[in-house]
């Protein structure tokens, strides 16, 4: 080691040592519950049962562990794994149990629920090598600003990128530049460092004026980008974790586009409320010289005006009694004709304008937001939350019968059906096929959210498909809705049971035998076991999934109590947010 090498070391030793706090983070001192019994569900979440995992064999349900590709699901299915996976339950037992909390831990990490994983990893003797519980509270605490803080309780021994890296930016914040060189040199050696990091702190410590954009992949990330000045561009953004990006839309010292486009990222992962997301708009449209760059833009412009008063018609002339006796007609017609108006330019052809009502308006505003998410279904969904209030005040009638389907397939997305059924009871009688089919379809999903089901409307609901729905595209989404009525017990017309009987469309079956263990596993109580088998067979298209199979796998999931997982799946299968982009949606 060189003389100079040496001697930053040294100084860099010392920097650490006079910052204030303990040299680890404490742990919660969980270390005597249970991890298996923890519960981390969310107020108005219900678990699964004791017997979610202990019912099943551990090494079966390794190897099921083993199968689930959180990256390839769909935000329903990540949900069904999410409360699953933050249940409690009694231990698997046995000396696999430990490997089963690991693979517990590491795929509550993956689907971003870091303060389960982080709780669950302080309570095991050896936790996953991705999910350092003091990384994890650490990086929570650089989010939320508490840089200081974290600097004092730093790990000042911890080996690997995040320890080193936080090492330098506190090197760095303590203004010693001799200590902080050697810290970012030793953090751009480590397994995994980016350029990105060495270029920011060493630009902060030359104090040059070229910098790289922003990051807000963590809150280290967001830490040293703030320390430095820098300022994102839209791919950094993009590619901000959410609960980083909705702190970034709640800081209202930063430019309200900003705050937007982060609020967009977060509301799409359930970070920010949609109440917050609406504030950000309306704060958007009030800053003087505002001028609308989008379709959502335009739509909550529209939203805020106001109605206009009626017209008052002034009194041009006394009123007069009207005459009591006999009226002399030839005395009328012999009267002094009226002063002939000005003469007036008639409008020539094609001069004339259409007035639209603000109603008409607000409701063609709304669908053009609406269409632009209409993308994928995590999209649609957050934009259908934001204009939640708009589907229930914009009046239902012939002004805004355009609008009805999108509406009511985002009423639908928010879970709304009475709202749903506002707008498809605005659909004219005499609108083309096309339309009736789509609001029938959608009039169809709607029973999964109802509180009563009868015979005549789904007997009215397949007339009507069968007349409409005649493109083998059309044929396919009915089979599919009949299919979802029997994985929820809606009462099944004979038209519709037949019209399954005959189908010969191709889709993906599920094996007679995963079907009946499915089955078997759900009535032994092994929940999770079924949940699990579950999510390898709709495995992110559960679109593609044959009637009788979709059928099924909805039907276990309904017995085992997940409902609302259910008719979420359900709605992936439909492809409900497809019915918004218009007449060309697939």
């Amino acid at each position: 080691m060189s003389s100079r090498f040496r001697a930053l070391a040294l100084g860099l030793g010392a920097v650490l040592m006079v910052l204030p706090g303990q040299a680890q983070i404490e742990s919660s001192g969980l270390g005597d519950v249970d991890p298996w019994g923890a519960k981390f569900l969310e107020r108005g979440e219900r678990g699964f049962g004791q017997g979610l995992w202990s019912s099943s064999d551990p090494e079966y349900l390794i190897a099921l562990f083993e199968r689930m590709d959180v990256s390839l699901m769909s935000e329903s299915e990540k949900a069904l794994l999410s409360r699953a996976l933050r249940s409690p339950s009694a231990s698997p037992g046995g000396d696999l149990a430990p490997a089963l909390q690991e693979l517990r831990i590491e795929l509550l990490h993956a689907l971003g629920e870091r303060r389960a994983a982080a709780s669950l990893a302080e309570q095991v003797d050896v936790p996953p090598a991705d999910v350092d519980p003091d990384i994890i509270l650490s990086d929570n605490r650089l989010a939320r600003g508490e840089v200081d803080l974290v600097c004092a309780q730093m790990n000042t021994t911890g080996e690997g990128r995040f320890w080193s890296e936080l090492r330098a930016i506190c090197a760095l914040k303590a203004d010693a530049p001799e200590t902080a060189e050697l810290a970012i040199e030793i953090a751009g050696q480590q397994e995994g460092a980016e350029p990105w990091f060495t270029n920011v702190a060493f630009a902060m410590l030359s104090e040059a004026e070229d910098r790289p954009p922003a990051r807000f992949g963590s809150g280290l990330e967001l830490t040293i980008s703030q320390m430095a000045g820098l300022e994102p561009d839209s791919e950094s953004l993009a590619a901000a974790r959410p609960d980083i990006a909705a702190l970034i839309a709640e800081d209202t010292e930063r430019p309200i586009r900003l705050r937007l486009a982060a609020a967009g990222i977060a509301a799409e992962a359930g970070e920010i409320s949609a109440v917050q997301h609406r504030q950000l708009y309306k704060t958007l449209i009030e800053e003087e010289g505002f001028e609308p760059e989008s379709a959502i833009e335009a739509a909550f412009v529209v939203l805020a005006k106001a109605p206009e008063p009626e017209p008052v018609v002034p009194d041009l002339a006394p009123v007069t009694s009207p005459p009591t006796g006999p009226v002399d007609l030839r005395a009328m017609a012999n009267a002094a004709p009226e002063p002939a108006a000005p003469d007036v330019p008639a409008p020539e052809e094609g001069d004339a304008v259409d007035e639209i009502s603000l109603a008409e308006e607000q409701a063609l505003a709304v669908r053009e937001a609406l269409r632009e998410a209409a993308i994928d279904p995590v999209s649609f969904a957050a934009r259908a939350r934001l204009f939640a209030p708009a589907l229930q005040s914009i009046p239902a009638n012939e002004d805004t019968a355009q609008a009805a389907i999108p509406f009511a397939v985002a009423a639908l997305s928010n879970g709304t059906v009475n709202v749903a059924r506002k707008w498809l009871a605005g659909v004219p009688d005499d609108a083309d096929d096309r339309v009736r089919f789509e609001a029938a379809m959608l009039e169809g999903y709607s029973l999964l959210l109802a509180q009563q089901r009868s015979s005549a409307d789904t007997a009215r609901i397949v007339a009507t498909l069968l007349e409409t729905g005649y493109e083998r595209e059309q044929i396919s989404d009915s089979l599919q809705l009949f299919s979802v009525w029997a994985g929820f017990d809606v009462p099944m017309p004979v038209l519709a049971r037949s019209a399954l009987a005959q189908s010969q469309i191709e889709a993906r079956p599920v094996e007679p035998g995963i079907l009946l263990a499915i089955d078997t596993a759900q009535r032994a109580g092994a929940t999770g076991e079924a949940l699990l088998t579950i999510l390898t067979q709709t495995d992110g298209q559960v679109e593609t999934l044959s009637g009788g199979a979709l059928a099924g796998l909805l039907n276990a999931l309904v017995r085992m109590g997940a409902s609302d997982e259910a008719r979420a799946l359900a709605f992936d299968a439909g492809q409900l947010w497809t019915y918004a982009a218009g007449p060309a949606r697939r």
